[in-house]
């Protein structure tokens, strides 16, 4: 059985930041903490179903939802604070999660913006050395999140379409290369992993999505 609920977590400004921590009734020392994109929700299928992936295998996870798309000052800021400002809530968020039993791993999920936030947790926070990280449709043009890769080399898996606008095929092949990860790559998939005007074949990327999940999951946890 699960257990869903609500923890309390200030974020960057005092203001409650919203969340769904699932607990595992059973005595578990795993902890999963999913980071969304800045319009792209833990509800929404490439984060739903590695969700459903880790509960079904007995990990605690706790889903972040900033709902900066709902925060106009967030869009309007950029460079350093709007930096300050996620990875604020992004530690917070960590914290929350941490304090709820002693757990022995952590596994990190994040799409898009969440990236980033991995990239910055992996190199600022020595309780994260040993975390895989699911990167998913990762912010590979950003040089900072590749140096950030390098120097901490996480156990990992790349998602990515190539119709996404975010993807670059040399950046994307060197973090893979740089952490000897797992990675996928759905031709003519955009940055929802979606395939555009064709559901059938979108069903069927996301389907590979989470065998991808599945797999790297079976090999790290």
């Amino acid at each position: 059985m699960i257990s869903f609920q609500s923890l309390s977590i200030s974020d960057y400004h005092g203001a409650p930041l919203s969340n769904t921590f699932m607990r595992q009734e059973q005595t578990t020392r795993q902890l999963a903490v999913v980071l969304p994109g800045q319009g792209y929700t833990t509800h929404m299928p490439v984060l739903y179903y590695p969700t459903c992936l880790l509960m079904n295998r007995g990990v605690d996870v706790l889903c972040a939802e900033y709902d900066y798309y709902r925060k106009p000052a967030f869009g309007k800021t950029s460079g350093a604070e709007r930096d300050r400002w996620l990875f604020a809530d992004a530690a917070a968020a960590l914290e929350a999660g941490l304090a709820q039993r002693p757990y022995e791993q952590i596994v990190l999920v994040g799409k898009s913006l969440g990236t980033l936030t991995m990239g910055h947790l992996i190199t600022a926070d020595t309780r994260l050395a040993q975390a895989p990280c699911i990167w998913l449709t990762p912010l590979v043009r950003d040089e900072t999140l590749r140096q950030q890769i390098a120097q901490a080399k996480p156990r990992s898996l790349f998602v990515s379409g190539t119709a996404d606008p975010h993807y670059d095929q040399a950046h994307f092949a060197e973090v893979v290369e740089t952490t000897n990860g797992h990675s996928l790559t759905i031709e003519g998939a955009n940055h929802s992993l979606e395939i555009a005007s064709d559901i059938p074949e979108s069903l069927r990327a996301m389907e590979r999505v989470v065998q991808a999940v599945a797999t790297f999951l079976d090999a790290v946890t």
